[in-house]
């Protein structure tokens, strides 16, 4: 037998605004939630009892409740907005991606401008206002456009939690993003390959582990997030290729596979590397600070006196500030990176050169992404565009162009025996 259902509404937390709900029938036997103001808030509860009176009295009726939408002001929807987006922008380990941090910093502008100002009346001028609060914050064009479409998503999921009328946001909807060649602002610059003999030239001054990051990147044309989270488990290695299937990749919200084919060159670099307990990872920083120290103590010059030990246990006892991750994050790989680079430039102003003069030819800056763009222009030109998608796992040819430079080889050729 069915519960009966209370004729009483209960008073709740609507957890995405903070404000108290109450849920009511309509004539034609619908749920309405409606809001009633700050959770908790004497005003909500006087709401609250207004409702169960008017209940009483018909319980057939829909009670008069005033829309609360009215009174909703732009701070409220963006910390309501943002309390929704702590939620779902979380990675697999539980931890907060990087889309959270634009969030936050698309919102802060907002709230400073607009905070007191009813949603209701935020319209597209006020959207054109924070995106120039945007620009004058010294981004580019992209990333001031990116920021605008989080400010008019956020008003979006009002709309759908019917806390803004839904005309709010087809208003702001016909604001357009700033055109390319249209504005004063900067353009992000295209991301080239990096040149295979400035890797090479780098490798030496690099932590050991991190040079191993770069080579199997180079190899495999993986993302710098894919080869920090390598683990054994998650790689099949019954043929002669290895299968990486990452657990978790840039594309998996969008329900595809990722596949990354490792060959004999790579296989080479990780079989050393592979943990026995297949569900750590392969790149640890634990095991680059361990082989960083026993490298330090076997240069060591001076004998290890007894003192000395005793000092270095000591040491070793105490806690670290940060402890070290179980992975590398792709902040720290690129972090290292550049180090890497710094260290090699430094070194070459020193060492004089008979073919270049007092120093050799400086390392031009270069990062992790980089690396994935070297590998999908060299399969592009041996193997053509469709084996580099493949490659890469694009869902489309054209996002591959993005990656792969154009081989002008050939053109050339047909120049000199036509042209």
């Amino acid at each position: 037998m069915p519960r009966p259902r209370n004729a009483l509404p209960s008073y709740r937390l609507h957890r995405q605004s903070g404000q108290a709900v109450v849920t009511v029938r309509t004539p034609d036997g619908r749920r309405r939630d409606v809001l009633l103001g700050p959770y908790n808030s004497p005003e909500s509860k006087a709401e609250y009892e207004r409702v169960l009176a008017e209940l009483r009295v018909s319980p057939t009726a829909t009670p008069s409740l005033p829309d609360r939408r009215l009174d909703l002001t732009v701070a409220e929807l963006a910390l309501a907005y943002l309390r929704y987006a702590e939620g779902y922008y979380v990675g697999p380990d539980g931890k907060p991606t990087s889309t959270l941090t634009g969030v936050r910093l698309s919102l802060r502008p907002l709230r400073q401008l607009y905070g007191h100002t009813p949603a209701r009346e935020f319209g597209p001028l006020a959207l054109k206002a924070v995106r120039q609060k945007f620009a004058e914050s010294g981004i580019g064009r992209v990333e001031v456009n990116r920021r605008t479409r989080v400010v008019r998503r956020a008003f979006k999921w009002g709309v759908a939690e019917e806390l803004v009328p839904a005309n709010v946001y087809h208003a702001l909807a016909a604001v357009e993003g700033l055109r390319k060649g249209r504005s004063e602002l900067s353009e992000p610059a295209p991301v080239r390959p990096v040149e295979v003999e400035h890797v090479r030239a780098t490798l030496p001054y690099l932590p050991p582990t991190v040079a191993a990051m770069v080579e199997v990147q180079l190899l495999t044309g993986m993302r710098p997030g894919e080869v920090c989270l390598l683990r054994p488990a998650d790689i099949d290695r019954s043929g002669s290729v290895w299968l990486y299937k990452p657990g978790h990749h840039k594309t998996a919200h969008a329900g595809r596979d990722r596949v990354i084919a490792i060959g004999p060159r790579a296989q080479a670099v990780l079989a050393p590397l592979l943990p026995a307990d297949p569900a750590a990872y392969v790149f640890s920083p634990a095991a680059a600070e361990a082989a960083r120290n026993a490298g330090r103590g076997d240069r060591r010059v001076t004998p290890l006196w007894p003192s000395h030990a005793r000092r270095n246990a000591r040491k070793r006892l105490k806690v670290r500030p940060r402890p070290l991750g179980e992975h590398y994050s792709r902040l720290s790989y690129h972090k290292a990176v550049v180090r890497g680079v710094e260290k090699a430039n430094a070194d070459r102003h020193e060492v004089p050169d008979g073919h270049h003069g007092p120093s050799l030819p400086g390392i031009p800056h270069w990062h992790p992404n980089r690396l994935r763009h070297t590998h999908a222009t060299e399969v592009r030109r041996q193997f053509g565009l469709e084996a580099a998608q493949v490659a890469l796992g694009h869902a489309k040819a054209n996002t591959t162009e993005i990656y792969a430079e154009k081989n002008t080889a050939l053109a050339v050729e047909v120049a000199a025996r036509l042209g």
